[in-house]
């Protein structure tokens, strides 16, 4: 008998009129950020942490059906689905690939947007070992789907062409929001562990100084690894995340 399998669902929890927008990692799920929005949730603000299409199933293949332009729409749509559901005043951060997201939401100037930023994301193009880490991440959902072992080993010989070039599609996704980095005007929030083998950690220092107009916050982690919100150093991250949050510029006499 196959074991039962509860699989990530999206995370909507409505409180006060502050609502937070969580966006998890490539190959993650809305569980990347669980425990951050259940810590930002407890401070009475409104969360939304939804799976970018193909993410959260026991098929690598329905995120490598997905593209870049897919989950740009996801962003957009759970920023509308806020909005619709009656939050003017939204603050939007990402780990890792859903800071790249995150970053070019805030790039847009919306004034719903009152600020934002990201967790261990590599808005500059580097090397990294995201490849890797996916073919790892492919292997480990099969066996927990129980497949047979030759399969595994076929799937994964026919998943690697399709996984470079969806991640050298992310690579441009990231440099189109390094070039527009400027245009943010909003409080930005970055985060970075220093021991994250997954990408560079001084990428960070980049990013930050391309931030001519926005006041930034940068947070350094040294003992936590990639996926930062789940790591060692989780608490104090969910600690000086709400600190941001709270001096946010929220204008809720406006509302």
């Amino acid at each position: 008998m196959k074991q039962q399998i509860n699989l990530p669902k999206p995370l909507f929890a409505p409180h006060g009129k502050r609502a937070v927008l969580l966006l998890h990692a490539y190959s993650g799920s809305s569980n990347d950020v669980r425990m951050m929005s259940r810590y930002i949730e407890s401070a009475d603000y409104t969360v939304y942490s939804p799976n970018f299409s193909g993410h959260g199933t026991l098929d690598p293949l329905d995120i490598l059906t997905q593209d870049k332009e897919a989950w740009w729409q996801d962003t957009t749509a759970a920023l509308a689905f806020l909005k619709e559901q009656g939050y003017t005043q939204i603050a939007v951060f990402g780990l890792s690939m859903g800071g790249i997201y995150a970053m070019h939401a805030l790039e847009l100037q919306d004034p719903a947007i009152v600020g934002g930023g990201l967790f261990c994301s590599p808005i500059f193009p580097e090397n990294n070992h995201v490849f890797e880490n996916f073919m790892l991440y492919a292997k480990q959902v099969m066996t927990l789907a129980e497949l047979p072992s030759a399969t595994i080993e076929q799937k994964l010989a026919e998943f690697e062409p399709l996984a470079e070039k969806q991640l050298a599609a992310i690579q441009e996704t990231a440099q189109r929001a390094s070039t527009q980095l400027s245009e943010i005007k909003v409080p930005v929030f970055l985060a970075q562990a220093g021991q994250d083998k997954m990408i560079d950690p001084t990428n960070v220092f980049k990013t930050a100084q391309a931030l001519k107009n926005s006041r930034y916050t940068l947070q350094w982690y040294p003992e936590s690894t990639h996926v930062i919100t789940v790591g060692k150093d989780r608490r104090q991250l969910q600690q000086d995340v709400l600190s941001f949050l709270n001096a946010l510029p929220w204008n809720e006499e406006k509302e």
